[in-house]
C-alpha cells in the first residue's frame, strides 16, 4: 500500500545496525542472569521489537526485522563482536555485521537487520547468533549456545478488493446503545463516533501515508463502537489487512481492536488485539478462509475501551480485503458515492438561477446515495443519461406532487428548470429522484446543481440547515469529438496500483514499485516509428509483477470496439508479460475480455474487441499487465488504447503491417489441431513451462500456483473449462493429493517426461466436476496440472441443456501436455 512502517527509519541504507542503550536505574544490585549467569558471554531475548514471527510480506517485499536483546554475560561486548547468520534462510541479509559501540553486561540492545523477502511463497526462518572477538559463537538461553531468529510467511501478490476507508459511510455504525450516524453529527459525540482522516500520525509520530478510520468509542467505561459494513462474498486467500494503533499524542489510549464477522446461520470473533499507547503499531494480516463458502458475510471493525474510553483514538490505517493476483480490483463503494464521512461536502459556490424564497423548517432532505452517475462518471458529449439521487426525507413534512426538483446553479446539461415530484414522500421515507440529461459536447469536468422546491416556492436541501444543494457530476473526456474514449489522452484519470499500492501518475522511469508513463509518440516491437500516442506500463520489478489502471466509469454504446495495438518497447529482449483488459460493472465480480501473452519476438498484436454486450451499462474498464515470471525488463506498451464507436475509424499507417491477429473474448469451439500463435506460461522459479490456446484467460499466475481459463463450446451443460498449475516441495510420492480418490491411475511420458495421470469426479448440489491431473517430479518439487471440467447435471433443469462432448473438450489437454517442458 505504500504505507510507512516500523521500518521506514532505517531504509537510508542496505544494512543498519541501530543500538538503544537502556542503562538500569534506582539499583546497584545484580542483573538476574537467569540461567545463562556465570557465562562471559551470553544473551537474553527480550523481545521482537519489528516483525514478530508469523508476519505476512508479498514477495520481494523489503523490511527490517529488529531484536531486543541483554547483555546477560561478565564481558563486554565490543566493536570486534559481530551479529552473525547462523542458518536457515538469509533472506538477502550479509552473512556478519560488526557491532558499532560497546556493550556493557547488563545493557539492553536493539539490533536490526535488512532483509528481503522471497521470490516464492512460503514460510522462511532464518537464525542469528553472536560472534566474539576470538570468534566463538553465543546466543541465548539456558547455555547461551541457542539461536534468535526472524520467521515471515511470504504471500502471493495481494491486491486490495474492499476499501473498508473509501466506503466508511456504507456501513452501519453502533453503540452498545444503537445506531450513531455517519458521518458524525455535533453534539452527538459521546456516543462515540467514526471519521475518515486522510493521513494521520501513528503513535511513533510518522505519517500513515494513506486513509485511515479513526473511531472512537462510547465515552464510559469499556465504551464500544463497530461498523457492520455491507454483505461481502469471501474468496479462498483473502486476507484482512491494516496498520492499527493510537493516533499520535493519545497518550491515555488502551483498547480492544477487534474484527468480527456475521452470515446466515452464525458468525463470532474473527481476530482480537490489544493496544496501549506505547509508541509502536501493529500490523493485522488476518486469514479469511474460514469465512469462505458462508453466505451474505458482514465483516464488523469493533473497536472497545480497555477501561475509561476517554482519551481513547484508536486507528485502522487502510483497513482492506487483501486477495491473491486474479481479478481483484477495489469494488465502487455502494455507499456514499464519495466514499468519505462528510457526507454533503460543501460544493464550489452556486449562483442560483432565481431568488431563493426561504423553505419550511419542516422541509428537510439528507442525502443517501447516487443511484446512477457517481461523480466523476466519464459521459461523451452529446451523449443523454439519467441521473438519479436517493435522499431522505428527514424533515416533519411530507413532499406532494406539488413539490418539485429544481435546478439552483452550474451546468444545467439540457434539463428542464424544474419537474414535479411524482407521488408522496412521507417523513421518514426515502425516495430515487431521476432526472434526463445530456452531456455538453465540449471536453472538461461539469457539475450541475439542484434543490428540492416547496408548495410555497421555498427551497430546501441537504446539510445541518438544509440551505445545500445536491449535485451532478461528469466528465466529457478529451478525445471524444466523435464519441468513443481515449485511455492515453485520460490515463491519470485511472487510479494506477501494483502490489506496492497506489502509483503516482505519471510515474517515474525506474521505478521499482511499477509505473505508467505516457508516450507521446510510440515505436513498434519491430521498430517501426508510430506517431500514435502510447502508455508505457511496467509492473512492479517482483516475480510475477503487476500493474493495472483502472479507469472511471464509462457508459458503453453498442457497436463500441476497443481498439488497441499492444507489444514489448523496442530493445527490450527480456520482456515477457500478459496483457489483459478486465472490466467491472458497479461492485460487480471483475470480469476479464481478452489477455494476451507478449515475449519480445519482434511483432506486434492488434485488438480489436466488440463491447456490444456491454451496451448501456455504467463500466470500469481496466488495462493490467503481469510479468509472465520475474519483472525486470519488462517494458509493456499500449498504442493508442481506445475505445471507438460504431462507425470504424479511418484506417491508419501504423496498423497496415500484417501482424499476428490476437483472440477476440469469444472462444473457439474446438482447440485448433496446430499449437501455432498458443500463449505461454513460463515458470522461472521451477523452470518449467508449456502453451495454451491463445483464446485462454490468465486468472493468476505465481510461482506455486496458477489458474488459467480453456476456452470450450458454448451452449450446453458445461459452465467452466480450466487448468490449475499447482507446485508443492517436498510432496512424496508426487500425485495430485488435493483431490479425492482418483478412479485412474496411470503413468504417461510427454517429451521425454514421465508422468503420473490421476483422473476422478466430484459433484455436489447438482454440479459436476471431471478431472485429469498430470504431476512429475523435479529436484523437490512435485508440480501438477490439474484439468478441470465444470458442469451442470442435466438432472437439475426442467428442460435440459445438451450434454458437452467429453471428446471434444478433452482432446486440448493432451495437446497442452505435449508442449510441456523444462527451462534453461
Amino acid at each position: 500500500m505504500g504505507l510507512p512502517s516500523e521500518r521506514s527509519q532505517f531504509m537510508k541504507s542496505r544494512l543498519i545496525i541501530s543500538i538503544i542503550l537502556f542503562w538500569l536505574l534506582f539499583s546497584l544490585q545484580p542483573i538476574p542472569q537467569a540461567s545463562a549467569a556465570g557465562f562471559c558471554d551470553a544473551a537474553n531475548f527480550v523481545m521482537d521489537v519489528t516483525i514478530p514471527d508469523g508476519t505476512s510480506f508479498s514477495a520481494g517485499t523489503p523490511f527490517v526485522k529488529t531484536w531486543r536483546l541483554r547483555n546477560a554475560g561478565t564481558c563486554t561486548w565490543s566493536k570486534a563482536y559481530a551479529l552473525v547468520f547462523a542458518g536457515g534462510e538469509q533472506m538477502g541479509a550479509p552473512a556478519e555485521m560488526y557491532l558499532p559501540v560497546d556493550v556493557l553486561p547488563g545493557q539492553v540492545v536493539d539490533l536490526s537487520v535488512q532483509m528481503t523477502a522471497p521470490s516464492a511463497a512460503g514460510k522462511y526462518r532464518g537464525n542469528w547468533m553472536f560472534r566474539n572477538a576470538s570468534g566463538v559463537l553465543f546466543g541465548i538461553g539456558a547455555n547461551a549456545n541457542s539461536p534468535f531468529w526472524v520467521e515471515i510467511n511470504v504471500s502471493a501478490p495481494l491486491m486490495p478488493v474492499f476499501d473498508f476507508t473509501a466506503n466508511v459511510c456504507g456501513a452501519q455504525w453502533y453503540y452498545d446503545g444503537g445506531p450513531i450516524p455517519c458521518p458524525k453529527k455535533e453534539g452527538k459525540e459521546q456516543y462515540g463516533y467514526v471519521v475518515r482522516l486522510d493521513n494521520p500520525l501513528l503513535e511513533n509520530g510518522t505519517a500513515a501515508g494513506a486513509p485511515a478510520l479513526l473511531t472512537i468509542p462510547q465515552q464510559k467505561y469499556n465504551g464500544v463502537i463497530k461498523g457492520v459494513y455491507p454483505p461481502f462474498t469471501i474468496q479462498r486467500g483473502d486476507r484482512f489487512q491494516a496498520i492499527i494503533g493510537c493516533e499520535y499524542g493519545a497518550t491515555s489510549c488502551y483498547v480492544n481492536f477487534i474484527l468480527e464477522a456475521k452470515y446466515a446461520g452464525g458468525g463470532g470473533t474473527v481476530w482480537k488485539f490489544t493496544e496501549k499507547y506505547d509508541g509502536r503499531f501493529y500490523r493485522a494480516d488476518v486469514d479469511l478462509n474460514p469465512l469462505v463458502g458462508k453466505k451474505n458475510v458482514q465483516l464488523i471493525l469493533t473497536v472497545s475501551a480497555a477501561g475509561i474510553a476517554t482519551g481513547d483514538r484508536p486507528l485502522w490505517v487502510a483497513p482492506s480485503i487483501m486477495r491473491p493476483f486474479s481479478v481483484a480490483i477495489p469494488p465502487t463503494p455502494t455507499l456514499p458515492p464519495t466514499g468519505v464521512p462528510t457526507l454533503t461536502p460543501t460544493p464550489p459556490a452556486v449562483t442560483p438561477t432565481a431568488t431563493l424564497p426561504p423553505a419550511s423548517s419542516c422541509d428537510r432532505a439528507e442525502f443517501v446515495a447516487d443511484v446512477t452517475i457517481p461523480d466523476g462518471s466519464i459521459i461523451n458529449g452529446g451523449q443523454t443519461f439519467t441521473k438519479t439521487w436517493r435522499l431522505k426525507n428527514v424533515g416533519t413534512c411530507a413532499w406532494t406532487p406539488s413539490y418539485s426538483l429544481a435546478f439552483v446553479g452550474g451546468n444545467q446539461m439540457g434539463a428542464p428548470a424544474s419537474i414535479s415530484l411524482s407521488n408522496n414522500i412521507v417523513p421518514g421515507q426515502t425516495a430515487d429522484i431521476s432526472i434526463n440529461l445530456t452531456a455538453p459536447a465540449a471536453p472538461g469536468t461539469y457539475q450541475g446543481y439542484w434543490m428540492l422546491r416547496n408548495a410555497t416556492g421555498g427551497f430546501f436541501g441537504i446539510g445541518s440547515a438544509a440551505n445545500k444543494p445536491f449535485w451532478v457530476e461528469i466528465v466529457v473526456p478529451q478525445g471524444a469529438a466523435s464519441n468513443g474514449y481515449d485511455f492515453v489522452a485520460n490515463v491519470c484519470s485511472a487510479t494506477w496500483m501494483s502490489g506496492m499500492g497506489v502509483l503516482p501518475c505519471n510515474g517515474t522511469d525506474g521505478d521499482s514499485r511499477g509505473f505508467v508513463i505516457k508516450k507521446d509518440t510510440t515505436v513498434l516491437e519491430d521498430g517501426t516509428p508510430d506517431a500514435r500516442p502510447g502508455l508505457l506500463t511496467v509492473p512492479q520489478n517482483i516475480n510475477y509483477g503487476w500493474i493495472q489502471g483502472v479507469y472511471p466509469p464509462y457508459i458503453v454504446q453498442a457497436g463500441d470496439r476497443f481498439q488497441s495495438i499492444v507489444n514489448c518497447e523496442p530493445q527490450a529482449a527480456t520482456c515477457n508479460v500478459f496483457f489483459r483488459l478486465d472490466y467491472q460493472i458497479g461492485t460487480e465480480p471483475v470480469q476479464t475480455l481478452a489477455a494476451y501473452n507478449e515475449a519480445y519476438d519482434g511483432r506486434y498484436y492488434t485488438a480489436n474487441l466488440d463491447l456490444t454486450s456491454l451496451a448501456g451499462k455504467q463500466v470500469k474498464f481496466i488495462l493490467t499487465v503481469l510479468a509472465n515470471g520475474p519483472a525486470a525488463g519488462d517494458r509493456a506498451v499500449w498504442i493508442s488504447p481506445r475505445i471507438v464507436p460504431a462507425a470504424p475509424l479511418a484506417p491508419q499507417s501504423a496498423t497496415a503491417t500484417a501482424t499476428p491477429v490476437p483472440p477476440t473474448a469469444t472462444p473457439l469451439p474446438t482447440p485448433a489441431a496446430s499449437t501455432t500463435g498458443w500463449m505461454s506460461y513460463q515458470n522461472p522459479s521451477y523452470k518449467f513451462t508449456f502453451n495454451v490456446p491463445a483464446e485462454s484467460v490468465f486468472v493468476s499466475a505465481g510461482s506455486t500456483q496458477a489458474r488459467i481459463n480453456l476456452p470450450f463450446t458454448p451452449g450446453t451443460n458445461l459452465s467452466e473449462k480450466y487448468l490449475e498449475v499447482l507446485v508443492n516441495e517436498g510432496l512424496t510420492p508426487c500425485l495430485d493429493s488435493n483431490m479425492p480418490t482418483p478412479s485412474t491411475s496411470q503413468s504417461l511420458t510427454f517429451n521425454g517426461i514421465q508422468f503420473l495421470q490421476q483422473t476422478g469426479q466430484e459433484g455436489a448440489a447438482g454440479q459436476i466436476y471431471d478431472w485429469v491431473s498430470y504431476s512429475t517430479s523435479k529436484e523437490t518439487a512435485c508440480i501438477t496440472l490439474r484439468f478441470v471440467l465444470h458442469s451442470a447435471n442435466p438432472g437439475a433443469f426442467s428442460t435440459p441443456p445438451p450434454l458437452f462432448d467429453m471428446a471434444a473438450e478433452t482432446a486440448v489437454f493432451t495437446q497442452i501436455m505435449n508442449t510441456f517442458g523444462w527451462m534453461p
